[in-house]
């Protein structure tokens, strides 16, 4: 909920998917193309994910899904900006 948003059921899945996804891909990342250690590898998951955590609470505290709402709108007026 934290980095998907409060008070939009999008926000939960969002966030929700993106604290599954993110270990895994960085797993792949880390360990299998770059070759590092997978304790090392391990921890360095937690901190990323502990760290975005903080970056979502202090730039965006509404999360994900206002980031997706923003989006949106840009793209819906794009042509026209105003």
């Amino acid at each position: 909920i934290i980095i998907g948003g409060l008070g939009s059921i999008f926000g939960s899945f969002a966030g929700a998917a993106f604290l599954v996804l993110l270990p895994v891909l960085l797993k792949n990342i880390l360990v299998g193309h770059l070759g590092w250690a997978t304790d090392i590898a391990a921890h360095l998951e937690l901190m990323i994910v502990g760290a975005l955590i903080v970056v979502f609470l202090i730039a965006e505290p509404h999360g994900m899904a206002q980031l997706w709402r923003l989006a949106k709108e840009k793209l819906r007026l794009w042509p026209f900006p105003h």
